[in-house]
């Protein structure tokens, strides 16, 4: 930005070239948002209708797998019929043939039919057809236990994609490979509604596939059929299918409430549209998505982005080249005017300005040269004060009183005080030029603790006497730490934030505890605690925000806990931190925490 600011030719360039672009990107914002909208909402409508399309195949071929199933009661009269041979109190040697010649008829009914399995409740025998192999167990297949195949049920229940098996009858010679789907139809008797048994026929996924490869285009599109428990039945993703989804937008289809519609997806897995219909069967519900990738969807609307930003490159080219020329044009007069102000400091206040323009650039010039004259007059009155002034600095330092004399004249009134029998007045003028000597020793940045303790002590006893001994305070020093190097006057900051914002003397007497520990040998703990009015919650807040932070530090009143944090953390570690709060009921409370290692 400096740079722009230090010349009138680059502001012309910036000006210029934003007036020219802006509108130009913003053309083409407008245009691609547009043109987004323009093919999502195509989309969404041609597919609407193709995802329903798909919808209604599907569901007739659940159908036609219903229909199959209800072979079971073909010719119920005739006593080779399959129902008459499930009713059959005995059974023989002829009855399971024709079982198994009914039983071989349904299995050809569908190419898609992989095997069929019949158990009849009066005996409990089962019965399985896989390719003209035929076999019969006196065991029930155990899932037909569950709740999902209950006696009480009548509808069929179609169960999703997976694994053909045989039905747990292992010495069966041939067991198939293919995913399939499975419809388990429960047989009642007519009329009375008894339950007699149940028939699972098992279809393969071909029609399945051939109907739902119909809905997208493979490489830029999936489609999905999915069960109302996120299990896929089919998807253009083979891996996935019999698989259950745990995706973000699967879960997003399952909790829907209505039976179509689309949802938009942002995710690290999947950033499109997602168009779905519900795929009814009886009491069972499945949907049916498609979905697109954004990035194909708005292929085209990359293109005609692309295609705009090679025209504005082009442009832009052009632009620039006329707004440089047209920018030195305007700008050269200045650029010399400014050439020859920069001169004077070779000539001695002499401007020499050449130029026969009349517009503003002459004017100016012209006034410039005048002003020149006129500040040189003013610039050697200005040099004649300067001097003077100097030389008064000077003679008010030499003026300056010796701050050892300061602390002489302190230990000359103490001894007056003692001759006059008034030891307090000593002690007091003892503190003091003992702090004065403390704070004026510059070549002794680092002290001991115990030396630093004896400070404060000096001050405080300075404070009793000042508000007249309504004061109380309380140092608690382990000895293992008098000792500690630490820099010097960092105690009393945090002694002083008492007096200056907490310390009321006509409500009750002023208390003040300092405590510095060891912990765990790896911490000093420096506790500053008072009795005081504590600090209010804002500007808690903001003295907290100004430790954590130093950026934030301005015109803050507590300034001083910013300097003795700072100095601590570079003498010891960065890691040193001061925490202040208020005490319950009253009071303010500072805890500085120092890592007992030097960096």
């Amino acid at each position: 930005m400096n740079f722009v600011r230090r010349s009138i030719r680059n502001k012309l360039i910036v000006f210029l070239l934003t007036a020219i672009i802006v509108p130009m990107l913003m053309s083409i914002f407008v245009s691609y948002m547009y043109t987004k909208e323009s093919l999502k909402r195509d989309f969404i409508r041609e597919n609407a209708n193709t995802v329903f399309q798909g919808t209604s195949s599907i569901q007739e071929y659940l159908e036609l797998i219903n229909h199959i199933s209800q072979n079971v009661y073909n010719n119920i009269d005739a006593p080779s019929s399959l129902y008459q041979n499930i009713i059959a109190k005995n059974k023989n040697y002829i009855m399971e043939k024709e079982i198994y010649q009914n039983l071989n008829s349904i299995s050809k009914k569908s190419k898609d039919i992989v095997q069929v399995y019949l158990h009849i409740n009066s005996n409990q025998l089962s019965y399985l057809m896989i390719d003209g192999f035929f076999k019969r167990t006196n065991e029930i297949y155990p899932k037909l236990q569950s709740d999902d195949f209950s006696d009480n049920k009548i509808d069929p229940y179609i169960e999703s994609t997976h694994m053909a098996h045989n039905y747990e009858m292992n010495d069966f010679p041939y067991a198939p490979k293919d995913q399939v789907i499975t419809i388990h139809k429960p047989i009642y008797e007519v009329p009375l509604r008894e339950y007699l048994g149940y028939i699972s026929i098992d279809f393969k996924l071909d029609s399945i596939k051939s109907m739902s490869d119909l809905l997208y285009s493979k490489n830029s599109e999936d489609i999905y059929l999915i069960d109302n428990k996120n299990k896929v039945i089919y998807s253009s993703k083979e891996d996935l299918i019999g698989t259950k989804l745990t995706d973000e937008w699967a879960q997003t289809l399952h909790n829907t409430q209505k039976p179509s519609g689309y949802f938009e997806s942002e995710s690290r897995e999947f950033s499109g549209i997602t168009i779905y219909e519900t795929v009814k069967h009886g009491n069972q519900s499945w949907m049916l998505a498609k979905r697109m990738p954004n990035q194909v969807l708005y292929k085209n609307a990359n293109q005609l982005v692309l295609i705009n930003a090679l025209v504005i490159s082009v442009s832009l080219i052009i632009v620039i080249i006329a707004t440089i020329f047209i920018s030195l044009r305007l700008t050269s007069p200045i650029k010399e005017l400014i050439k020859s102000i920069k001169e004077i400091k070779q000539k001695d206040m002499k401007l020499d300005i050449n130029t026969n323009s009349t517009d503003e650039v002459g004017i100016l010039a012209q006034t410039i040269k005048n002003m020149v004259g006129t500040i040189d007059t003013l610039f050697m009155k200005e040099y004649r004060l300067e001097i003077a002034n100097k030389d008064n600095q000077l003679k008010a330092l030499q003026a300056q009183i010796n701050p050892h004399f300061i602390y002489n004249t302190l230990q000359s009134i103490g001894t007056i005080a003692l001759q006059n029998d008034v030891p307090r007045i000593y002690d007091l003028t003892t503190s003091f030029g003992k702090m004065m000597r403390y704070n004026m020793n510059t070549s002794e940045p680092i002290v001991p603790l115990a030396k630093e303790i004896d400070h404060i002590k000096d001050y405080l006893e300075l404070q009793k006497q000042r508000f007249k001994q309504n004061l109380i305070y309380h140092i608690n020093l382990e000895n293992e730490l008098k000792d500690l190097l630490i820099p010097k006057m960092i105690l009393q900051p945090l002694v002083e934030n008492y007096f200056k914002h907490g310390f009321k003397q006509d409500v009750y007497p002023g208390e003040i505890w300092i405590n510095i520990e060891n912990q765990n040998a790896k911490l000093l703990i420096i506790t500053v605690e008072d009795n005081g009015i504590g600090m209010d919650s804002r500007k808690l807040q903001s003295v907290q925000q100004m430790l954590k932070d130093p950026q934030t530090i301005g015109k803050s009143e507590s300034i001083g806990l910013h300097n003795v944090l700072s100095r601590i953390q570079l003498y010891f570690h960065e890691q040193a931190q001061i925490e202040i709060s208020n005490r319950n009921p009253n009071g303010f409370k500072i805890v500085l925490s120092v890592p007992l290692r030097k960096e």
